[in-house]
């Protein structure tokens, strides 16, 4: 009989950066090995080449260069991948007709009367035309069907079969916390706000506990494809914790092909501080294992405390901030991690206002991995105080897609310094990258680490200024050593290193010696998780 493998898999003949601390070993080598889900060894091929006759696969990269597995700090992965097979991706669409075609293509494989959905994850300014579709030509395109398409967080759009399913009609009145837009007293099939949103989404990603649980493997495949074996789940608007059944499910069954770190938000508007006490009263910190675990509370831990994407204004009213206080309280005191949205200044400063309220009552706050997502407008005052408090800064690419429209609001300086990561690198802070996806944004890590990396926008506007860019080696940190930080696994996850897990991805190209443009476009050949290869390209396959 030939010998059981004891080693998981050995890379050899490489170029595997390790993102090591200079007192932990070399920030590149030859050659690695994993076994039982961890690197056991690394160094030149000579130094593994114990390891070959032991190992199951061995892999010969041809001076490939190897990575340690992405993980993007804040995504809405769980919330995306329920629907995923239920709706219509116009991520890399670049023009309408092209995205028309595509519901088209889902209509002809839906039952008579069946929703044809688009949510979010893209933008206008990445079409030719730099317009949203009509309600005539959704029309046009699938007039059997009801179709809804919403562009990021902006605006819906609905056909004229989706209004009447919606039960709207020219004389409706304008829904809680939303719009209908009409014109010459005709609805246009255009809304806008969550609570207008919430009505179609409500209908067309109505599914079943099985489809659920295939969407979540169908979209962890796509996320492998690009390189990732890590998400931190942000929870959301309204993600209650009957939500995460699903992906339990998929957990429970072997079948999770990315580690989920989740972050769990107040789900009763109104009853946050019954929520968040009730979350924390029954779950540990930390609960659950390597593949999937709750990380923390937030990023909506009050949703009146909730900025939206800091377009609009917005008021912290003083009863929120005092119910605030008390859920920061409660995180504190039984050593809940806490991750907090936060895109405009005022907002984040209310928030550190409570969070060093709490600090000085209990000590806990303080160096315990506590975070800001987004953080866009932050002054320097307040990232000093952030600094202070020991916390960490989550930011993400949505601007790649709405330069033009923080430009609009905010104006070409300001913009130009959001987010102020070259502030936020003098204070030490540690930077999480991330896409904020699967509605705000696209879910590419590789589109994030180019806008970290260039500061571009796909029209040109909003461009961030030089010294609030990142280094090539920076923003891929910012998705591997540096991510690990924000779940409290900076010393087992992240790096290239023996007692590391063995999570790494090949990138299509060298995203240290290609171009800007190639840069946008990387993709994995070979994605690893644990050891085990969870997507292979050619000629890995």
């Amino acid at each position: 009989m030939a010998p059981v493998p004891v080693v998981d898999l050995v890379l050899r003949g490489g170029r595997i950066s390790t993102f090591a601390d200079p007192d932990q070993g070399p920030a590149e080598v030859e050659a690695l090995a994993i076994a039982g889900g961890k690197v056991v060894a690394i160094g030149s091929d000579e130094d593994v080449a114990p390891y070959v006759p032991l190992a199951a696969r061995v892999v010969d990269l041809g001076g490939r260069r190897v990575l340690p597995g992405l993980n993007d700090s804040h995504i809405h992965a769980v919330r995306g991948g329920v629907s995923w097979t239920r709706t219509v991706h116009w991520e890399d669409v670049r023009t309408l007709a092209e995205g028309l075609e595509r519901l088209r293509e889902d209509a002809a494989r839906r039952a008579p009367g069946e929703w044809v959905v688009v949510v979010g994850g893209w933008h206008s300014s990445q079409l030719a035309e730099g317009r949203a579709p009509t309600r005539e030509e959704l029309d046009e395109a699938v007039p059997d069907h009801p179709v809804y398409v919403q562009e990021l967080y902006d605006r819906g759009v609905l056909n004229s079969a989706g209004l009447a399913v919606c039960g709207w009609e020219d004389s409706s009145p304008d829904p809680v916390r939303g719009e209908l837009v009409r014109r010459d007293g005709r609805l246009t099939g255009e809304i806008h706000g969550v609570g207008a949103y919430a009505v179609p989404l409500g209908k067309a990603l109505a599914t079943s506990p099985e489809q659920e649980e295939e969407g979540i493997v169908a979209m962890n495949a796509v996320l492998a494809r690009h390189g990732l074996t890590g998400v931190v789940d942000g929870g959301g608007l309204l993600v209650t914790p009957r939500d995460y059944d699903s992906l339990y499910a998929v957990w429970r069954a072997g079948r999770l092909d990315v580690r989920y770190r989740t972050f769990v938000s107040a789900w009763d508007r109104g009853g946050e501080v019954g929520n968040i006490e009730q979350l924390t009263s029954l779950v540990q910190p930390d609960s659950g294992d390597g593949t999937l675990k709750v990380s923390g509370v937030g990023e909506i831990p009050h949703l009146g405390c909730h900025d939206m994407e800091g377009l609009d204004p917005f008021t912290l009213t003083e009863q929120s901030h005092a119910e605030l206080v008390e859920i920061v309280r409660t995180c504190a005191r039984r050593g809940w991690r806490m991750c907090v949205h936060a895109v405009l200044d005022h907002t984040l400063g209310r928030i550190l206002d409570a969070w060093e309220q709490v600090e000085a009552e209990t000590g806990l706050v303080k160096d315990r991995g506590w975070s800001i997502v987004h953080a866009d407008e932050a002054s320097r005052e307040n990232l000093e105080r952030l600094a202070r408090l020991g916390a960490g800064v989550l930011v993400q690419s949505r601007l790649v897609l709405k330069g033009s429209d923080y430009v609009e609001c905010w104006g070409p300086e300001a913009t130009a310094s959001a987010p102020p990561i070259g502030d936020m690198r003098e204070l030490g802070l540690v930077i999480g990258g991330g896409t904020d996806a699967t509605r705000a944004n696209w879910f590419s890590p590789w589109a994030a680490i180019w806008w970290l990396v260039t500061g571009g926008t796909l029209d040109g506007h909003g461009v961030r200024a030089e010294r609030h860019r990142m280094s090539r080696e920076e923003a891929i940190a910012s998705y591997t050593r540096d991510a690990a930080w924000f779940t409290g696994e900076q010393d087992h996850r992240g790096r290239l290193l023996p007692g590391y897990d063995g999570d790494l991805c090949v990138p299509s190209r060298d995203p240290f010696e290609c171009s800007d443009e190639e840069l946008l476009h990387v993709m994995s050949d070979l994605t690893v998780m644990g050891g085990r290869v969870t997507w292979a390209a050619e000629p890995f396959r």
